[in-house]
C-alpha cells in the first residue's frame, strides 16, 4: 500500500517504524474477508502494536477497541503501527502459523523488512513497493523536521499547522508529550500513526523550537 510508503526521518528514527496492513481483493475474498481480518488483528493485538485500526472505523484512540473488532467488514484495510521490529517478527511469525489466507504486507526500511521476512521463515518477500520521494515544487512543503509527524499519516490527515500548535501547548504546559502524540494520532484513523516515534521526535525537538504565538 503505497500510502505507508513516504514516512520521512533518519535511518535511526525509522529502524522504530512499521506498518502491518491486510485488505480485501475485490472478487477474490471480499465475500468473506472480515472473519480472517479480525482474527488477524487479534493476533496482532497480541504482539503490542502503538496504534492501529481500521480504515471504515477509525482507530482505537479514539474509538473503544472492541467496536473497531466487531466493525471489520468484508471491504475494508485493517492496519497497525508498531515500534521495533521484535514485536513485527514475532506478530508475522503468529500470523503464519495461523495460516489465514488473506496476504499481508509490512511497510519499513527495506532491508529490515527483508531480515524481518528471512527470520520468521519466509522463503523471500513476494512483491515490493517503493517510495520515490516528494516531486513538483518542494518549496511549498512544510520544514523536515514538521514532515517526519505529517507523513506518519498516509492520507495527510495530521495538518502541518497542528503540530506547532502542539509544540507550544507542551512548552506552555497544557499537553504532555504523550497526550500531544495522541492527538496528533487521532487524527490518523486508520491507525499508522507512530505514536512512540512521535513522543521521541518531539523530545529530540522540543529545545530546539520556539513559540511565536502570543496565545
Amino acid at each position: 500500500m503505497t500510502h505507508s510508503l513516504h514516512r520521512q526521518g533518519s535511518r535511526e528514527s525509522l529502524q522504530r517504524d512499521f506498518i502491518m496492513l491486510s485488505c480485501s481483493a475485490k472478487g477474490y475474498n471480499n465475500t468473506y474477508y472480515s472473519e480472517p481480518a479480525k482474527k488477524m488483528m487479534k493476533i496482532i493485538l497480541d504482539n503490542n502494536p502503538v496504534n492501529w485500526g481500521d480504515m471504515k472505523t477509525g482507530n482505537f484512540l479514539y474509538i473503544d477497541p472492541q467496536e473497531v473488532l466487531d466493525k471489520i467488514s468484508n471491504n475494508t484495510i485493517v492496519e497497525a503501527c508498531f515500534d521495533n521490529k521484535e514485536n513485527v517478527l514475532n506478530a508475522l511469525r503468529d500470523l503464519i502459523k495461523a495460516d489465514l489466507g488473506i496476504s499481508v504486507v509490512i511497510s519499513g526500511l527495506d532491508d529490515v523488512v527483508d531480515e524481518i521476512a528471512r527470520e520468521a521463515g519466509l522463503p523471500g518477500v513476494h512483491t515490493r513497493e517503493w517510495s520515490l520521494g516528494v516531486h513538483g515544487n518542494t518549496k511549498k512543503l512544510p520544514d523536515r523536521k514538521i514532515l517526519e509527524f505529517t507523513t506518519m499519516c498516509g492520507h495527510g490527515m495530521v495538518s502541518r499547522d497542528l503540530v506547532p500548535k502542539l509544540i507550544a501547548d507542551i512548552k506552555k504546559g497544557r499537553r504532555t508529550v504523550r497526550e500531544a502524540s495522541v492527538e496528533m494520532g487521532k487524527c490518523c484513523s486508520c491507525g499508522n500513526f507512530n505514536i512512540t516515534r512521535s513522543c521521541e521526535l518531539i523530545e529530540e525537538y522540543l529545545p530546539l523550537w520556539v513559540i511565536d504565538d502570543p496565545a
